[in-house]
């Protein structure tokens, strides 16, 4: 097995879970990934750190939106494994990290390659926020190690700007155990705020939008 670790607090939990798994971090020259690798040398320094992949040039957006990314991810992970974790989430909303697009991966790669590759989540009926509850509950009730993962779109020198998409899907999920970072960018709070008002996602997330922004204003 190899899992791909970010170094964001769902492949970070992912490799408790599994039961700290060999890892591999693909530094694919964006605007966040030094941070991402300085982070994981520091704290996962058997990670191998592949740069085999340079895909700074087509990320789009505040999203940080890479066409392809987890397909382009998994094809290279094969160089070390046939059993391959990315870690999605129940509540993802990404095109290319959803359950039935691993499974047409597994397919299609398994084809090309003739033989058996899988790309796999654990987390699948989990939510980020129940993710971070298993950590709490089975790997250290101590939040620090979650709250340095980073997550973070922003090219400063920050595991966490607290104004960014994927900030906000942290501080939100760390939020619903107690956990309260600050978030600066009340644009896109209200933007996440209508999206959830109006069932853009899935049932758990718009509660815990709705529910999480509403206690940080009251």
């Amino acid at each position: 097995m190899i899992l791909l670790l970010s170094g964001g607090i769902d492949s970070v939990c992912a490799y408790y879970y599994l039961g700290k798994p060999k890892t591999v971090y693909f530094h694919l020259k964006t605007k966040y990934s030094d941070k991402e690798a300085a982070y994981l040398r520091a704290n996962f320094p058997d990670t191998v750190i592949d740069k085999s992949l340079d895909l700074g040039s087509r990320e789009q957006g505040e999203k940080a939106y890479v066409p392809f990314r987890n397909l382009l991810l998994a094809a290279q992970a094969t160089h070390y494994s046939d059993e391959i974790v990315i870690a999605g989430l129940k509540d993802d909303q990404v095109s290319d990290k959803n359950e039935a697009i691993f499974k047409e991966m597994s397919y299609m790669l398994s084809k090309i390659e003739q033989r058996v590759i899988r790309v796999y989540s654990p987390f699948w009926n989990f939510t980020k926020a129940q993710v971070v509850g298993w950590y709490l509950d089975n790997v250290s009730a101590d939040p620090e190690e979650l709250i340095q993962t980073v997550s973070c779109y922003s090219s400063e020198d920050t595991n966490y700007c607290g104004a960014c998409p994927c900030c906000f899907r942290k501080w939100v999920a760390l939020r619903t155990h107690g956990i309260n970072l600050p978030f600066h960018n009340k644009a896109l709070l209200d933007e996440y705020y209508t999206k959830a008002k109006e069932n853009q996602y899935i049932k758990e997330r718009n509660i815990a939008i709705e529910r999480e922004i509403d206690a940080y204003r009251s």
